[in-house]
C-alpha cells in the first residue's frame, strides 16, 4: 500500500477494515518497541477476550434500510371468528436479535521480568471501546484499574469517530489522539491532539526509569502495518471516507488525492 498520507490514512477507519488494520498495527508497534527498549524489558501482545452482546453491533452495521417484499410485508385480508374483516400478514417480518458474542482485543504490555511487574501498558482504541454500550464500559472499567496501579499507561485513539474517552482541561478540536499517563504524575498526564491532514507526533513512552524514556514514531508502526497488505486494492478513494470528514479536511483530501492520481 503506498505511504502518501501525511499522518493517518482516514480511510482505514472504515469498520470492516479497521479490526485488521488494529491487529497488524499492534503487531506492528511491538515490533518497532522491541528494537528499541532497553534489553532488560520484554515486550508482549497480549489479547483481552470477554462476551458481550451484539446489541450495538446490529445498530452500527446495519447501515442500509431493507428493500423489497420483506421490509414491508404484504398484508391480505382475513376473517375474524366474529365475522369482522382482518389484516393477516403473508409473510414473517425480518428481524435481527442481540446474540452474544466473543470479543478479542490485543494490546500492548511492556515487562521487567527481574521486578516481576508491568511497566507499561499501551492501549490502541476499537469502536467497541469508544461507542456508547457494553464495550465501552468494560473498557473504562479496565482503564480505571491501569490508572490505579502502578504502570504507567499509553492510549492511542487513532479513530475519529463516537465521543473521545474523558480527560479533564483543554483538548481542543482534534481527529486523534495520544493520551500518556506516567504514574509517577498521576492525575497529570499528557495529551498529544492532531487532525487528519497533520502528521502523527513522536511521543515519549515512559519505562521504569525517567531516562530511559523512548521516542516513539507511531507512523513508522503504521506504515509497517500496511505493507503488503493489499488496503489500496480494497480501499476506493473516489468515495468519502467513512465518518465523514469536516468540510476543511474533505476539500484538503480531495485535492491530496488527486495530487497522487487517486481521484479525479
Amino acid at each position: 500500500m503506498p505511504v502518501l498520507f501525511p499522518g493517518m490514512n482516514p480511510y482505514l477507519e472504515h469498520p470492516d477494515l479497521w479490526p485488521e488494520v488494529h491487529q497488524r498495527f499492534v503487531q506492528a508497534l511491538a515490533d518497532l518497541l522491541e528494537q528499541q527498549i532497553p534489553t532488560r524489558y520484554d515486550v508482549a501482545v497480549r489479547k483481552r477476550i470477554y462476551r458481550m452482546s451484539a446489541e450495538d453491533e446490529l445498530v452500527v452495521g446495519q447501515t442500509e434500510p431493507l428493500h423489497g417484499p420483506l421490509a414491508q410485508p404484504s398484508i391480505a385480508k382475513g376473517t375474524a371468528t366474529n365475522g369482522s374483516a382482518v389484516a393477516v400478514r403473508s409473510q414473517p417480518i425480518p428481524v435481527y436479535v442481540p446474540v452474544p458474542q466473543e470479543v478479542r482485543e490485543d494490546y500492548i504490555e511492556i515487562c521487567e521480568p527481574d521486578a516481576g511487574e508491568v511497566v507499561t501498558v499501551i492501549e490502541v482504541l476499537t469502536p467497541k471501546k469508544k461507542r456508547a454500550g457494553r464495550g465501552r464500559e468494560l473498557y473504562e472499567q479496565h482503564r480505571e484499574s491501569i490508572l490505579g496501579s502502578p504502570a504507567h499507561f499509553v492510549e492511542i485513539d487513532l479513530l475519529r469517530g463516537w465521543e473521545p474517552l474523558s480527560v479533564y482541561g483543554p483538548d481542543g478540536d482534534s481527529d486523534y489522539r495520544i493520551l500518556v499517563s506516567r504514574n509517577e504524575m498521576r492525575p497529570k498526564a499528557e495529551l498529544s491532539a492532531w487532525v487528519v491532514n497533520d502528521p502523527i507526533p513522536l511521543f515519549s513512552l515512559p519505562l521504569m526509569r525517567s531516562q530511559e524514556g523512548l521516542v516513539i514514531d507511531l507512523k513508522q508502526a503504521l506504515d509497517k502495518a500496511c505493507e503488503r497488505s493489499g488496503y489500496d486494492l480494497i480501499i476506493d478513494y473516489q468515495k468519502a471516507p467513512l465518518p465523514p470528514l469536516r468540510r476543511e479536511e474533505t476539500y484538503w483530501l480531495e485535492k491530496f488525492l488527486q495530487q497522487f492520481g487517486l481521484r479525479q
